[in-house]
């Protein structure tokens, strides 16, 4: 598991390790100065997880419940959640068996209000052997809070000598929409 963090952004920002009791999780604390991304936070979390699974895929290294909790910053969510859903992936036919085990993941992040970034069917990992097909096993998620600064999500084809491909999340201030005039 790795985060890759843009020397531009470690000019602006300070990312600590934040250290967790959970095994297959790096969490990581983006901080500042000043307000990050126009907002009133100056910092934020980033969870990113490598949740392991069973030959079945009924049970998981890290549960939905860690992934998405409820909090009062900003959260985004990364990782290589070895799940397959219609969501992420819908040209994939999955077994009942792969699609309920992600289910409760999908579930657990519509229910904290969290959304899925990734653009449905762009594929983050390509097989380097095998028969087997590219896939959508590696996801984002942002929370309500940090969903406003979402720019934009995009894979790099860049070789990082992994069958699954880097995700850039570009953040940026929120677009400020004019309060409306009444007349007196």
């Amino acid at each position: 598991m790795a985060a890759y963090v843009h020397v531009s952004f470690l000019a602006s920002f300070s990312v600590l390790p934040r250290f967790k009791e959970v095994d297959d999780i790096l969490a990581l604390d983006v901080s500042s100065q000043e307000p990050l991304f126009g907002t009133n936070f100056y910092s934020f979390p980033l969870i990113n997880a490598y949740s392991t699974n069973t030959c079945d895929h009924q049970v998981h290294s890290v549960s939905p419940e860690t992934l998405f909790p409820t909090l009062d910053v900003p959260l985004l969510v990364v990782g290589d959640l070895n799940i397959y859903n219609p969501l992420s992936d819908p040209l994939r036919s999955c077994s009942p068996r792969k699609i309920g085990s992600s289910t409760s993941y999908f579930e657990k992040a519509a229910e904290s209000g969290f959304a899925l970034l990734n653009p449905p069917g762009e594929y983050t990992r390509f097989p380097l052997v095998g028969k087997a097909r590219p896939s959508v096993i590696d996801v984002a998620f942002a929370n309500p809070l940090l969903l406003p600064l979402f720019k934009s999500w995009e894979i790099s084809l860049t070789s990082t000598g992994s069958d699954h491909v880097p995700i850039t999340i570009n953040l940026a201030r929120p677009s400020l929409v004019p309060r409306p005039r009444y007349p007196r």
